[in-house]
């Protein structure tokens, strides 16, 4: 049955009407049976962003780009390391990381899976395994961790038909991993209280994480229903409004299926896990002396940094917060940035994948 039934709130059925009012979309991505030829796909339209969001591109890239330089020429001694590092890498641990890594997508995938079902939507697996393949080859080149999500929302929305609501359940999808990597981080570091003192940038990183899941909390209170209901905006404000009204609606919605949710909270606890796992592996495949509940700590805060919209995918954050991690245990800069190339190797490897699936689909 689907879980999806009309909000009582004027203004999402306003924005409800209006986001449903496009025939039913097939799952060849057309709409009405015909190719939706004037609808330009979602990398499409992000590329239009105009003068405005290429200049925000540029200095995206040119602070990465600077970021790595001072790297390189501050840490030069160091970087002979790298070699040796990667030399003595253990194949069978690096294929095993690998294997992980396609382990995590197809988790993801079916983790999206039950939530778009929870909300209605009946989309196939293949199909979310390769929008995900898509979205990591994004991933790689756009601004953020999230430059991928927006061709999944896309995707997802040639069956919600509604790009608010697809939206909704991808965000959900991503909120609950990255709670899940937070709660890992502060669980560990109570435990590793020695390391958090060492670093207190991890202090500071669960400050910010308690912080913005209170906003977020904040969000979806009754109250706020309440207060967004009875903001005066009108014209182009007042559509922005109905959107946001529609996706706190939607996200709102899985109280309604609570079974579904809960088991797509166990996939997320399962997925972040092999996460944390397969970082663990590309370190034991490196030979390099960090005891795994550590991992559990600095692996969700590196990921998390990776989500500040101020480079292009983490580039130079990624590296600067390794090379700090890794010195607290008295290793080079070197051998830092070869865990990074590992894991960005990887990256390219399953992009390149995507890539050649979103060619094909063209």
């Amino acid at each position: 049955m689907s879980l999806h039934p009309p909000s009582s709130h004027p203004q999402a059925r306003r924005a409800e009407s209006s986001e449903t009012s496009r025939p039913p979309a097939t799952s060849g991505g057309t709409i009405g049976g015909e190719p939706d030829r004037d609808t330009p796909s979602a990398p499409a339209r992000a590329g239009k962003g105009g003068g405005r969001r290429s200049l925000a591109f540029v200095f995206k890239l040119a602070f990465s780009a600077g970021i790595i330089a001072y790297l390189l020429s501050h840490y030069r001694g160091e970087l002979g390391d790298v070699g040796p590092t990667l030399g003595r890498a253990s194949w069978p641990w690096l294929l095993f990381a690998f294997s992980l890594h396609g382990l995590g997508l197809l988790c993801s995938a079916y983790r999206w899976q039950i939530l778009a079902r929870a909300q209605g939507d009946r989309i196939p697996l293949g199909f979310l395994v390769r929008s995900y393949l898509v979205g990591t080859f994004f991933n790689m080149f756009l601004p953020t961790r999230f430059g991928g999500d927006v061709v999944r929302i896309w995707d997802g929305s040639k069956y919600s038909r509604s790009v608010t609501k697809s939206t909704a359940i991808v965000a959900v999808e991503r909120l609950t991993g990255i709670i899940v990597l937070f709660a890992f981080a502060a669980g560990a570091s109570l435990v590793r209280l020695d390391m958090a003192r060492r670093l207190p940038v991890i202090w500071i990183a669960l400050a910010l994480g308690i912080a913005g899941l209170a906003a977020l909390a904040a969000f979806f209170l009754p109250a706020t229903g309440r207060l967004l209901g009875r903001l005066p905006v009108r014209g182009i404000f007042r559509k922005a409004m109905d959107k946001v009204v529609l996706f706190r609606s939607t996200v709102i919605r899985y109280k309604e299926a609570p079974a579904a949710f809960a088991l797509a909270s166990v996939w997320a606890v399962l997925l972040q896990l092999n996460v944390v796992l397969y970082y663990f592996v590309i370190g034991r495949a490196l030979r390099l002396p960090l005891p795994a509940l550590d991992y559990f700590i600095f692996i969700p805060l590196v990921l998390l940094l990776q989500i500040l919209p101020i480079t292009i995918n983490g580039l130079g954050l990624r590296e600067t917060a390794y090379i700090r991690i890794f010195a607290s245990y008295g290793l080079s800069a070197g051998t830092a940035l070869s865990f990074d190339l590992v894991e960005i190797a990887f990256g390219l490897a399953v992009g390149l994948i995507g890539a050649a699936i979103y060619v094909a689909r063209k």
